[in-house]
């Protein structure tokens, strides 16, 4: 007999402050195009979660550089790329700081 997992929910939230503000996924995409912090909840485990704080504070660290290239803000604010990095289970808190290194960002 296997055993059933619960089926995860996933919540978005828009950042305000130190609110969390409970959105629909099309506000979440929207907020992430305009540049603005985000949360997503529905990981796996805490680990993963943790994560992806991490590399959300980077994000938002990166975006408030005005001298960043275009092609990187473009991908910071691609929802499909924001949460597809988030998702992952990646041990590196500071992904974003070193994946903006790449040539192919300048």
């Amino acid at each position: 007999m296997s055993k059933r997992t619960a089926p995860i929910t996933a919540f978005w939230f828009i950042r305000d402050g130190k609110k969390l503000i409970q959105c629909s996924k099309a506000e979440f995409d929207k907020a992430i195009t305009e540049g603005k912090s985000i949360k997503y909840k529905g990981y796996p485990d805490k680990k993963t979660e943790q994560i992806a704080e991490q590399l959300e504070t980077t994000r938002m660290t990166m975006l408030e550089q005005p001298e960043l290239p275009t092609k990187f803000r473009a991908v910071l604010t691609t929802p499909k790329h924001v949460i597809n990095v988030e998702i992952i289970e990646a041990n590196d808190p500071l992904f974003w700081a070193k994946e903006s290194r790449f040539p192919k960002y300048q």
